[in-house]
């Protein structure tokens, strides 16, 4: 799902160019190919929702509830979730879909590791900054983790910097301010988890000893290490390294 990811914000990031084919000798011809690019836009723009919005039912209606009776048959059963861009999203929706009572301790979610996450940085708030009468969709779902909350970010990751925000303001229409409006709509990967009294550190390499508190955002600066990768979608899927691994298993309590 991950190289569809890609293809998904290359189309979106195409859209912005579209229809830019010079005028004159082409007529008709231009037309048409502004026609047929704006078309195709269109659809891989719902293709990216409706992967997004999936994302999110597969996380709160399947493998939460999985995860409850498993632990119910289990109960010394650990989990670690761990996901990279819209599937950051799924594991996320996961916490919305544990039994009621499994928080705090009584939870078998033990860490939450979010890899250049493809979705909103407020979906944890309890407070939206631009409107404190709103919450993010998962307000309080932080407590079904009964360890540490991590996500990286990176100014590199264009997929989730650019064509993210442009997807975002495309299909809901905003008020905002030209300066907010990009922040308002900046997902995970871009600058961590907002509006959450989130710490921040940098991305360590194997060895590093993070300060993990629990039920706590802990933001990971990846700016050094999370830097490969070609326009659109630029350092998006750039996550393997020893850094995350070690960074994963350290938050897992492994190493």
């Amino acid at each position: 799902e991950d190289g569809k990811c890609g293809e998904i914000f290359e189309a979106l990031s195409d859209q912005e160019t579209a229809g830019e084919s010079s005028g004159g000798a082409a007529g008709l011809g231009d037309a048409f190919g502004r026609l047929w690019e704006g078309a195709k836009g269109a659809l891989r723009l719902a293709t990216y929702w409706q992967m997004k919005e999936r994302a999110g039912v597969v996380g709160k209606m399947g493998l939460g509830p999985l995860i409850g009776q498993l632990h119910e048959k289990v109960p010394a059963l650990r989990v670690h979730l761990l996901g990279h861009s819209f599937g950051a999203r799924l594991m996320s929706y996961t916490l919305a879909g544990l039994p009621r009572l499994a928080a705090g301790d009584k939870s078998p979610v033990k860490s939450l590791f979010l890899l250049q996450g493809a979705f909103s940085h407020f979906t944890f708030a309890e407070k939206l900054p631009f409107d404190t009468t709103r919450k993010g969709d998962l307000a309080g779902m932080a407590a079904g983790v009964d360890g540490p909350l991590l996500t990286t970010h990176s100014l590199k990751d264009l997929a989730v910097g650019s064509s993210y925000p442009l997807a975002s303001i495309v299909s809901r229409q905003d008020a905002a301010n030209e300066e907010d409006i990009t922040f308002r709509w900046g997902a995970m990967g871009h600058d961590g988890a907002q509006a959450v009294n989130a710490k921040s550190t940098s991305l360590g390499k194997p060895g590093t000893s993070y300060a993990f508190e629990v039920g706590k955002w802990l933001n990971l600066d990846g700016n050094q290490v999370i830097v490969k990768g070609n326009p659109p979608s630029g350092a998006h899927s750039d996550i393997i390294h020893p850094h995350t691994a070690w960074t994963a298993l350290a938050a897992a309590g492994i190493v």
